[in-house]
């Protein structure tokens, strides 16, 4: 998933535990499931045991374990001391009947556990049930090894009842519901009992509560933080477009609920009746096998909210509960919907609704606030997309969701249309959506057009305009922009964007910053279409010269990567080039969105000179960074070629002349290196800013060249010099955060430039040790700290990793994991650097192994494997080696934990 949490381990815990308990809920289903036939009378839950199965003459406590690793003795030594208190009650005559006892497990017995059951001491009176042992009797369920296979069980049992109408697996759900309301000793099994004999009475009535919902999909995906059908609100109101999944998500959530249920289309019915249907609909759905019950409340002559009233005081006599859902809620009356929703306060309702004026009443007139679908994630549409037979990268996933909004359905059409007609390659859908050159209209277009084209000329053009930012702008940003594109008046702009906010179209985000939907944005954009490329020319210009006069304040990484998309549109080549040039440009990952621009710009000769030498040095950069060697050499001989002929000046010489000792280092070519040294030397000029930058290329290119002694000397001068330029000492960096460090800055300067080159030389020198076999110590730390401070953010991730494999090395995996969790991947998600999210998820994988977390490391590579066919050759086999490490790690473990010494591990030790 692409939303991240604070701590990790913690999840992982809180998922285990509430695991535990599902596994517990579906075993006491597959009992109740069997039990009419077993002799059993009846089945409870969480008493003195997770599920107690009573005969006529005997009593079965079953403790229910769920284990990611063998079955321990540990896991299970308090369920057999209170197995010996339980056996006393029975023995004394102060418990009914014989007894006896089960340990249910979906892990097998480890040896030890296996010895201690075989031998002499073990009660007669005990088994062990786990997927694969040898069965008691038909009475105990035969446990299975996930929760899965224990759901795929409890799905065939369900199969046998008589109830064609609704679909096993939500049988299922809704019975495990019910187990877990009976576990918490909530009504109507407050006595966390099930009587076998009214089992047929139990499940008609799930049946009946259910099956006028709309049927869930086949293959149901949750949103990102999906909410819960009830969270403790009386009223809710849950808004989002056509498509956004409202009906699915309802109809899926209804299935783990555990309280009475009705669901109403209420698209169709006038708002005076609407209290008058739905009370008696519900009325009947309740009470109409319950004898007299429905007769006190259907009196003749009474009101629909007098019914309600009713059934809200029958409710609450019998201690129970009832969710109203009433699909298409914008289309009643807010008045009528006060009516209805007071009428009693036992009653709760879920209102789905679409965006609208009527939205607005509705929250002010009822007093509650609005909730949205959050849209799926970055992994739940790759796995749609897999499923389909798309391929595509975490990029191009990234792109699709800003494209739709993420809403389910238009997510849905887009990856059906890339497997029909683009050959499942998603990123030519997508490039064909940007450019609106696709065929096939997708049904985000066919659905949101509708209200679209009821929009006034005002509100078009101004959603047209704010469409080209997908970042959040103020007020007064959004309506210069209008101003200069359609000569939209402020006042003006400011009264469509009220409208626009009130039919959904306009997202707020904090307090005053808002953009156009996502789902809306391509509507927005074909208007454009309509209105002719002036006025596209002029909002283009109107939002890059905002941006770049607010950039000096607010240097947010989205704003920077739509000002690049504003200058390759406008085809501003200068600003391009003179970024391409600058390293913060490469670590912030800005390359690739420009790449292919700046290729073509370096060929034509209606560019400059020094502008195409300086769009191939960015494109060279870019290649040394990746470590790619395609066509550097043509490039560089491309570069010289320009300072021959064009007499360029020495700053050119010097670029090329840097470049080519580092493309001969890697190559090996020893006397080339030196040889570019010695001229580079003469023309150098003397400053000390340039000597320190000529004496890092040299020492990188002794690394190249396998020198690894001299690129340590080398750097140990240079990292010494760069901390006496920033006014540091070691001291000052030694257990500090980057905001402790800031303040020490020598003042009066832009250390930018100066924070990056020191870490690049600690991670110089810290490779280098490596090579030669020594620990670089806090090299790399440091190293990442002031990337961090330099912004560096790509060459961070990258020494974080290394990091990462170092703490590794040393066997400390913990150490290891908190890199990953509390840096890294706040990083990645943070920032949206999404070209490094699978190579760091795909290395926590195989950290998690090491942590002896297998089952954790196998389900984050699953998680990944929709991305794998979007990745190149490369890409694909480093997950297929990852995935092949963990399962050699799981049958060959690795060292033991490294322990910290005790006279570092007591309670004044700082981490």
């Amino acid at each position: 998933m692409d939303a991240y949490n604070l701590d990790p381990r913690q999840l992982i815990r809180i998922e285990a535990v509430h695991g535990g308990f599902l596994y517990q809920h579906l075993y006491a289903a597959a009992c109740l499931f069997q039990a009419a036939r077993t002799g059993v009378t009846h089945v409870v839950v969480e008493n003195d045991e997770d599920v107690e199965l009573l005969q006529d003459r005997e009593r079965i406590y079953a403790q229910v374990k769920k284990r990611a690793a063998n079955l321990i003795y540990s896991d299970i030594e308090g369920a057999l001391e209170r197995f010996d208190a339980i056996r006393a009650e029975h023995s004394e005559g102060r418990r009914k009947g014989t007894c006896r006892f089960a340990i249910v497990t979906n892990s097998a017995p480890s040896p030890n556990l296996a010895e201690r059951m075989e031998a002499e001491g073990w009660p007669s009176d005990v088994v062990v049930l786990y997927p694969g042992s040898e069965p008691e009797d038909d009475v105990l369920p035969q446990p299975r090894a996930s929760i899965e296979e224990a759901f795929e069980a409890c799905r065939g049992s369900a199969e046998t009842l008589p109830f064609a109408v609704l679909a096993p697996e939500t049988l299922v759900w809704k019975l495990a519901g019910r187990i877990m309301a009976a576990s918490a000793g909530a009504e109507p099994n407050p006595d966390h009992a099930f009587v076998v004999a009214d089992l047929p009475a139990l499940f008609e009535q799930l049946v009946i509560q259910l099956q006028d919902f709309p049927a869930p999909p086949l293959r149901y995906r949750p949103q990102d933080n999906e909410p819960s059908l009830a969270n403790g609100h009386r009223v809710r109101m849950i808004v989002g477009f056509s498509g956004a999944g409202k009906t699915s998500w309802v109809s899926q959530t209804a299935l783990h609920a555990t309280d009475r249920l009705a669901y109403y289309d209420v698209a169709d019915i006038s708002g005076p009746a609407i209290a008058s249907a739905v009370s008696r609909e519900l009325a009947a759905r309740i009470y109409g096998s319950r004898g007299g019950k429905l007769g006190e409340i259907l009196l003749p002559g009474a009101s629909g909210t007098e019914i309600l009233f009713a059934i809200g005081r029958h409710l609450a006599e019998d201690k129970l509960t009832a969710t109203v859902v009433l699909d298409n809620a914008h289309r009643v009356p807010a008045g009528d919907l006060v009516a209805l929703v007071n009428a009693s306060e036992h009653l709760r309702f879920v209102l789905l609704a679409q965006p609208g004026t009527s939205i607005a009443r509705i929250e002010a007139t009822i007093g509650i606030k609005a909730e949205l679908l959050a849209g799926w994630s970055n992994e739940t549409a790759a796995a749609e997309g897999a499923s389909v037979g798309c391929r595509g990268s975490y990029e191009d996933y990234e792109r699709l969701l800003r494209l739709t909004g993420g809403l389910p359905l238009y997510v849905q059409n887009a990856l059906k249309i890339a497997s029909e007609s683009y050959g499942g390659d998603l990123s030519q859908l997508i490039a064909a959506l940007q450019e609106r050159t696709h065929i096939t209209e997708t049904a985000q277009e066919l659905i949101l057009s509708d209200g679209f084209a009821t929009f006034n000329e005002i509100d078009r053009h101004a959603t047209a305009a704010l469409s080209l930012s997908d970042v959040p702008m103020t007020q007064a940003e959004a309506a210069g922009v209008l101003n200069r594109s359609f000569a939209i008046e402020p006042a003006a702009a400011a009264a469509a964007f009220r409208r626009l906010r009130s039919s959904g179209v306009i997202q707020i985000f904090g307090i005053d910053h808002f953009k156009i939907h996502d789902a809306m944005r391509p509507l927005g954009l074909a208007c454009f279409d309509e209105s002719g490329g002036e006025h596209l020319q002029k909002a283009r210009e109107a939002i890059r010269d905002l941006l770049i006069a607010t950039l000096q304040q607010d240097n947010d990484r989205q704003r920077v990567f739509l000002l690049l998309r504003m200058f390759v549109a406008l085809g501003n080549i200068k600003p391009l080039v003179e970024m391409a040039t600058d390293e913060l440009f490469h670590e912030m990952g800005y390359m690739g969105e420009i790449a292919g621009y700046l290729a073509t710009a370096a060929q034509s000769d209606a560019i400059s000179a020094e502008d195409r030498f300086w769009a191939l040095d960015g494109l060279v950069f870019a290649h040394f960074k990746a470590g790619d060697k395609a066509d550097i050499e043509d490039k560089l001989d491309r570069m010289e070629e320009l300072i021959r002929k064009e007499t360029l000046g020495l700053q050119e010489r010097l670029a090329l002349g840097m470049k080519r000792m580092v493309f001969a280092a890697r190559a090996q070519d020893a006397a080339t290196v030196k040889a570019i040294m010695k001229d580079l030397t003469r023309v150098l000029p003397k400053t000390p800013q340039h000597l320190r930058v000529a004496r890092y290329n040299y020492a990188h290119a002794m690394y190249e060249l396998g020198q690894m002694e001299e690129c340590v000397i080398a750097t140990l001068d240079l990292v010494s010099e760069y901390y006496g330029v920033l006014g540091l000492t070691i001291n000052d960096v030694m257990a500090k955060n980057p905001d402790k460090i800031f303040p020490l800055l020598s003042e009066g300067k832009n250390h930018t430039d100066n924070l990056k080159h020191l870490a690049d030389a600690l991670d110089l020198q810290s490779k280098a040790l490596r090579a030669i076999g020594k620990n670089p110590g806090l090299g790399p730390i440091h190293a990442m700290k002031f990337y961090s401070m330099a912004h560096s953010l790509d060459s961070f991730v990258r020494v974080g990793q290394e990091l990462v494999d170092d703490f590794v090395g040393h066997h400390d995996y913990i150490g290891a994991r908190n890199v990953i969790e509390t840096n890294l991947m706040p990083t990645i998600v943070g920032l949206k650097l999404a070209g490094r999210v699978i190579p760091v998820r795909s290395q926590y994988a195989v950290v998690l192994a090491y942590c002896g977390a297998f089952d954790e490391a196998d389900a984050e590579m699953a998680r990944l494997i929709p991305y794998e066919s979007g990745l190149d050759e490369e890409g694909q086999r480093e997950l297929q080696n990852q995935r092949a490490y963990i399962t050699y790690l799981r049958d060959n473990p690795p060292p033991p934990q490294r322990e910290m010494p005790a006279q570092l591990s007591g309670p004044a030790a700082k981490p």
